[in-house]
């Protein structure tokens, strides 16, 4: 079976289960703790003169991932260099780096942070193979396919239309755009995606019909202006093509917080006007799992 684990940070990647060229050490993967499901508490509430109490709902819990490695040396002066090699990989930093794991049938990756281990501690009668345990902490406790996943809705055609094989996104002249997108999330856990709208397009509006959820524009996306709206948690933003803040457009009753596309079926409405050839509403999102 094909097998690798490796680690991205800062725009390099660095194999945890073979040999890294460039740092001169092949790193051998022991195992790992912290990669099943998710840890999570329960949310509960209790009446004043309630037994027990009742449970209210859930919410996921930040994610610690531990790496036992293994770095063999046959002299004391490789074993430094072993261990130089490791803090090289997982120097603390704010920027955040990508564990994936990759076999035969699964692709899957997480991002997350230097937290700790690394010790280094060293018996010189045993040798000097450096081994040690990396600690990493996921903000998002969830794993994801790395590969996106797009939709895309256009301005419907006017008149009678003809079928024909068409890959999403694509384009059509027209004065509204009123589509209906069918995704379906197989992964275990729902995913907040990234939305781009490119105008002209007038009160825009997105709604999953599946959850109730909605994002509304009040005004119109000019032409020749694209709209992100990226509603991962720790970003929620929506701006234009220059990086200017356009949330204070977004309808009092959208639902920025918690609009995703959830697990299942998933039937997205995308409805605008005054758009024309070059308008165009593309959805992107990551298949999501609560552990692997």
């Amino acid at each position: 079976m094909a097998y690798s684990i490796t680690y991205t940070t800062a725009g390099t990647t660095y194999n945890l289960n073979g040999t890294n060229t460039g740092l001169g050490v092949t790193v051998r993967y022991l195992g790992d703790q912290g990669f099943g499901m998710a840890p999570m508490h329960r949310i509960t509430q209790r009446g004043p003169l309630q037994h027990g109490d009742s449970d209210i709902d859930f919410r996921l819990d930040p994610r610690i991932l531990q790496l036992p490695l293994l770095i063999e040396a046959s002299t004391l002066d490789s074993g430094y260099m072993a261990r130089e090699a490791l803090t090289k990989i997982f120097t603390p930093s704010n920027g955040v780096g990508t564990l994936r794991i990759t076999t035969d049938s699964m692709d899957r990756a997480i991002d997350c942070v230097t937290l700790g281990g690394m010790d280094f501690n060293v018996d010189p009668a045993t040798g000097w193979h450096v081994r040690t345990v990396v600690q990493l902490r996921a903000s998002d406790p969830t794993w994801y396919n790395p590969t996106p996943i797009s939709g895309g809705a256009t301005p419907s055609i006017a008149g009678t239309p003809t079928p024909v094989p068409l890959t999403v996104p694509w384009t059509a002249g027209a004065s509204a755009l009123s589509s209906t997108l069918a995704i379906t999330n197989d992964g275990t856990w729902l995913s907040y995606p990234i939305i781009t709208a490119t105008g002209p397009i007038t009160n825009l509006v997105i709604t999953n019909t599946t959850s109730g959820d909605k994002i509304e524009v009040s005004g119109t996306i000019s032409s020749g202006d694209t709209w992100t709206f990226d509603l991962r948690y720790g970003r929620k933003t929506v701006i234009d093509q220059t990086g200017a803040n356009k949330s204070s457009t977004i309808t009092a009753d959208s639902s920025l917080a918690t609009f995703a596309i959830e697990r299942g079926a998933n039937a997205i409405t995308v409805t605008g006007s005054s758009t024309g050839a070059a308008s165009a509403v593309n959805i992107v999102y990551y298949t999501r799992y609560v552990g692997v």
